[in-house]
């Protein structure tokens, strides 16, 4: 029993009650447990929660979880007490509606609902006191391949999301409804089950201890299993794996026929290719906002060191830093140059997570209405951890720009917005990467760079078949036929129209920019089977001509099943979402609530539900126990609304929150954002469930960090990860691309700055040389001594080389050959 003379036992969480009196009571849910198989390049997630009422009265247990924000829902099951209860997909409200209907009948009952595209609300409704009920969550995902390994991401929290004052959607009461606690709900478990078809060389995972794997060949396959090393974990951060396979890059072709004789195609292949890079204006907008502080603020400032380190000599840049309000480096972009790359390091050096909300769409706006610089593309590279409400609306904002402005996104800390980030990178034709403590940033930051270098490769066709035409505009025209018995017009064509989406059509409607090394994964619902013999043809054309890949169908690629059918629906609908849903919301309705009622797919229109047929004996009140989200790790200490005077509160209307107060409840000094009015006596604020209301007064801010850790919070240690050489070096080099003959870069190489100009005056007793000599000599440690590394210096040594080309005296194969040898010698 979980009462035991008025005590409470077990794990609890603190309640709030009538007239601000708060309680403990037990939390319902009591296990979480992750099965994931991962076949190829798709991964099935079945997430099972268990939940148990140990109170006295019916409860309604309230839980929102994170997916993939690209994943398909494609199912949800309930047991109750032994008994399976049958669940159905239908629309949101009569799924609601059937669902409350059950509670006020006192039946217990189930909904699974999608809050946003990476947010899921669960509810389980009126379970009788001392019942439990397990509830199966399954989702169904496309993996990408990041520095050649496919990489698997399990979210397992939702992170307080900033609500800004312009958002007043049904999302963003929701969002503001979740309620946190340092502590995780439960301890999760997970079994992953990977197959390949080529030997799979490692499993491992920058965010977990896994145990190692189990490896066998079942048929054609190689799989492996591995666990939690510990058995089970918190649930503060994402879960993530990286999978290494002799062949991750192979390109495949499915062709998937389920039981109704439907057929779906895939098309999945990672390129490889190299073009010219173009002159570029880089604009970098970085995240200070209150949650980013900790260790989120230091992974952004190493990123934007890196990235104006590895700028080309001839590109124009600028930073703009944001949070409730913004600020530029500089009035306009400026030219990259020793001087203007000082005044970048110096204002990155001292920017800090202090600015407020996370106003993202104000500094967008702004840059997108900036005048392009003649003869430059604009490459927005876009550094945050994305923690709010409004992310449709900013995709959306990349989209209508993106003509002009490609868009870079990196995800920065423990649990960044995975729909604001990804989202935005494929409106902005441009790509995402996501970064937390334990992963080597450069590399990622380096990929970033070197995409937006390569001109945009955003003209991508797909001929599905030898006989078929090339597929890709997104635009289907139609004939609209009167079929009204008149004198006008009978049985003629109406008017031409344009479509702006079909059923019977490809997914991605538009096919994104491709990049080197990024999967590309399409979709064709198909008219007519696909035989063995027939091929699938990209094409792809480019500033130096039309590039082609044709893929062979076999009889390896034919399946049975749903699953593709299902992957094809979620694209379908994340492509009305993101194009059409602003413009043609009556149609994007319909078509959404279509696919998820034909698919079985939860979505933004359509929800699964299940209620018990038995009716509860239970007379008393149903009350309702909302299980906490555990914040995400390494959260700031200042983030605990709780051990300050502030009063948490139940939301119903459109809150706002300003993460200064983050900030000054931590006991810091108040300050506001630049160009931000005076701060005013009294503040009311909200994030995520918690709302504050804080008074300025003196007592209040010079609380201390020692008052405030009273309660139990998370490690707040931080600092930047350990640097590589590579990485060090890349930090000394000037804008140019030389490398001044100084100690501190001989020390990096490991020999004394000495040793280094006598090597280099045994061959030019010149001055000027040293520095020529020193560059030689760096590219040759980078090239001999760091090989696996070269992801990261290839950057550095093409700007190097470029340099000692058009700068330095008789850069040749004898210098490079004789710098190669000092560096074996003395290294």
């Amino acid at each position: 029993m979980p009462f035991h003379k008025n005590e409470v036992c077990g794990m609890v969480s603190l309640c709030e009650g009538l007239n601000g009196l708060s309680f403990y009571s037990p939390v319902p849910l009591v296990s979480v447990h992750v099965d994931v198989k991962v076949v190829n390049f798709t991964a099935q997630v079945e997430v099972t929660q268990e939940f148990v009422n140990r109170e006295r009265n019916p409860i309604e247990c309230v839980y929102f979880f994170p997916v993939e924000e690209e994943a398909a829902v494609v199912d949800f099951t309930a047991e109750l007490e032994g008994r399976k209860i049958q669940t159905q997909i239908k629309e949101k409200e009569a799924a609601r509606e059937e669902y409350n209907q059950a509670v006020r009948n006192r039946q217990t009952a189930f909904l699974l609902e999608e809050t946003k595209p990476d947010i899921f609300e669960i509810k389980v409704g009126h379970l009788s006191p001392g019942a439990g009920c397990k509830i199966k969550m399954t989702y169904l995902s496309e993996l990408p391949v990041e520095e050649g390994k496919t990489k698997l991401t399990i979210p397992t929290t939702v992170a307080p999301r900033y609500i800004p004052m312009s958002d007043g959607s049904p999302e963003a009461i929701k969002i503001a409804s979740i309620e946190h606690d340092f502590n995780s709900p439960v301890q999760m478990e997970m079994n992953l089950e990977v197959l390949m078809q080529t030997e799979i060389k490692s499993i491992k995972s920058p965010s977990h201890s896994l145990t190692e794997p189990a490896r066998k060949k079942v048929k054609e396959y190689f799989e492996a299993d591995v666990k939690f090393a510990g058995q089970t974990t918190n649930m503060d951060r994402d879960m993530i794996i990286y999978i290494d396979t002799d062949e991750p890059n192979k390109p495949k072709v499915i062709i998937e026929k389920n039981n109704e004789g439907s057929s779906v195609a895939m098309l999945s292949f990672v390129p490889e290719l190299k073009l010219k890079d173009h002159q570029v204006e880089a604009v970098f907008l970085v995240d200070c906002s209150g949650s980013m502080s900790g260790q989120s603020m230091n992974l952004a400032k190493e990123a934007l060191q890196v990235f104006l380190h590895s700028l080309p000599f001839n590109s124009f840049f600028n930073i703009i830093i944001f949070g409730s309000t913004f600020q530029s480096l500089f009035p306009q972009s400026r030219k990259y140059d020793d001087d203007s790359l000082k005044d970048a390091k110096d204002f990155a050096a001292g920017i800090s997570a202090n600015l407020g909300g996370t106003e993202i769409y104000q500094p967008l706006q702004h840059i997108f209405q900036k005048p392009l610089m003649a003869g430059l593309a604009r490459q927005v590279f876009v550094l945050t951890d994305g923690q709010v409400s409004n992310s449709s609306a900013c995709i959306e904002l990349v989209r209508k720009n993106s003509s002009n402005n490609r868009v870079f996104t990196l995800g920065i800390g423990s649990s960044a917005d995975r729909h604001l980030v990804k989202g935005m990178a494929r409106a902005g034709m441009g790509t995402a990467a996501f970064t937390t403590q334990g992963e080597p940033i450069t590399a990622k930051v380096i990929n970033q760079l070197k995409n937006a270098l390569q001109p945009c490769i955003s003209d991508v066709s797909v001929k599905w078949g030898k006989t078929s035409p090339f597929e890709g505009g997104g635009e289907v025209a139609v004939e609209i036929v009167e079929t009204k018995k008149t004198l006008f017009g009978y049985g003629k064509p109406e008017s031409k129209t344009e479509r702006k989406f079909a059923i019977h059509s490809h997914v991605p409607s538009k096919f994104p920019a491709i990049y080197d090394g990024s999967r590309l994964i399409a979709y064709k619902l198909l008219d007519k089977t696909m035989d063995v013999n027939d091929e699938i043809t990209v094409r792809a054309k480019t500033t130096e001509g039309d590039l082609e890949v044709s893929l062979p169908i076999c009889k390896d690629s034919f399946i049975q099943g749903n699953c593709l059918h299902q992957l094809f629906a979620r694209k379908m609908i994340q492509d009305v979402e993101e194009k059409h849903e602003q413009e043609n919301f009556e149609e994007s309705n319909k078509l959404i609530t279509e696919m998820g009622l034909k698919y079985n797919l939860a979505s933004k229109y359509t929800s699964f539900v299940g209620v018990d047929e038995k009716h509860g004996n239970s007379g008393t009140f149903m009350v309702t126990r909302h299980v906490k989200n555990q914040l995400p790790q390494n959260t700031s200490s200042g983030q605990d609304f709780v051990s300050m005077k502030c009063r948490k509160k139940r939301v119903a209307r459109h809150i706002v929150l300003q993460d200064n107060l983050v900030q000054s409840c931590a006991g810091a000094s108040f300050l506001s954002p630049p160009g931000a009015a005076p701060p005013v006596r009294s503040y009311e604020a909200s994030y995520g469930g918690m709302q504050m209301q804080c008074s300025n007064s003196s007592d209040l801010f010079t609380i201390g960090a020692s008052k405030l850790l009273q309660h139990k919070t998370a490690s707040t240690k931080s600092g930047h990860s350990s640097s590589s050489d590579v990485l060090r070096l890349t930090l000394c080099q000037a804008a140019n691309g030389s490398f001044p003959a100084q100690a501190d870069i001989a020390n990096i190489l490991g020999v004394q700055l000495e040793k280094v100009k006598d090597a280099g005056k045994a061959i030019n007793s010149d001055e000027c040389f040293s520095t020529t000599w020193m560059t030689v000599v760096v590219v040759a440690f980078l090239t001999e001594k760091c090989k696996e590394e070269k992801d990261v210096w290839e950057l550095v040594v093409e700007k190097a080389e470029r340099w000692l080309q058009n700068s330095g005296p008789g850069f040749n194969n004898f210098l490079l050959g004789k710098a190669k040898e000092f560096i074996l010698q003395t290294t």
